[in-house]
């Protein structure tokens, strides 16, 4: 009986100390992480400032360097603590054929979209703060991270796109080798008013706007077409970015409408006349009229 307590005990106190070795192993994987990632955020802040386009890469190759860090630290850890673990993991993997084969399909997405990050990172058809437009929602690639990439929408939503769908994708990006963009902005006038006037008013508006970005003949206007409603008027101007395209083009258009006022330019006003046919109406009511029209008068 005896034998059998002092058996316990020291199996408790073998499973003990392998418990302090093992909190000890992975305490100091994840403190080498830390301090890493210090270094790593320090560094990447300093290549940032003097390159930004290298920022993308560094922010992919230091969750890799970290990933991997904890990967082997933490293997290390349990193998040596556990030394039997590997025989046994081994054989689990040699026994278990079909399991390791469906474990393998299920982490085909992932590694799927693991490599999908690598290769954006280092081919760059986007970097982290470009402006780009996904399946018709305007963002801003706020993080590429191993799996997935963070998109912000202009209503500060976010979109949590797998990175092998962010590489299939075709994506419009508004800040890659030029970030200027045009902004074309058109204005219906009556046909009452001086169309040449109002085109000058409108490139005089757009030259003043602090975020348009003259080049060449830009900001000009044209008369585009002519219809029913009256004479419709084209502003062509550039923006210097995308997301000051479109508070740039409505302030354009609200300074317009205060010198039209003051100038005399009338936007066109639609009214509609309805004329009502009598023999057009539908018989029941057609012969209500009748009979009143028909009816002695007193």
């Amino acid at each position: 009986m005896v034998d059998i307590i002092l058996e316990i005990i020291s199996y408790f106190e073998t499973f003990f100390w392998q418990i302090v070795a093992l909190s000890i192993g992975l305490g100091a994987t994840f403190l080498v992480m830390y301090v890493m990632n210090a270094l790593l955020n320090r560094r990447l802040k300093r290549i940032s400032e003097k390159s930004p386009s290298l920022q993308t890469i560094y922010v992919v190759l230091r969750r890799l360097i970290l990933a991997t860090v904890v990967v082997i630290g933490v293997s290390i850890t349990v193998f040596s603590v556990f030394p039997n673990l590997g025989t046994a993991v081994a054989s689990i993997f040699v026994a278990a054929g079909f399991a390791s084969i469906v474990l393998g399909m299920a982490a085909q997405s992932t590694l799927s979209n693991i490599i999908s990050g690598i290769t954006i990172s280092l081919s760059q058809p986007f970097k982290i703060n470009d402006a780009v437009t996904f399946k018709n929602d305007f963002c801003f690639v706020e993080d590429i991270r191993l799996t997935y990439t963070v998109l912000r929408t202009w209503d500060n939503r976010r979109l949590m796109v797998p990175n092998s769908l962010m590489q299939s994708e075709v994506i419009i990006n508004y800040t890659t080798v030029d970030p200027s963009v045009l902004v074309p902005i058109m204005i219906t006038i009556s046909y009452k008013s001086d169309a040449d006037k109002a085109m000058a008013i409108l490139v005089d508006i757009a030259k003043k706007h602090p975020a348009c970005f003259p080049t060449g003949d830009l900001p000009n206007a044209v008369i585009m077409d002519f219809d029913t409603t009256g004479v419709k008027l084209r502003l062509l101007s550039r923006a210097k970015d995308q997301p000051t395209a479109f508070s740039m083009s409505r302030d354009i258009m609200a300074a317009a409408k205060k010198e039209f006022d003051q100038n005399g330019i009338e936007f066109p006003s639609i009214r509609n006349y309805l004329i009502w046919d009598q023999d057009a109406a539908p018989p029941s009511r057609a012969r209500r009229r009748t009979k009143k029209d028909a009816a002695p008068s007193e």
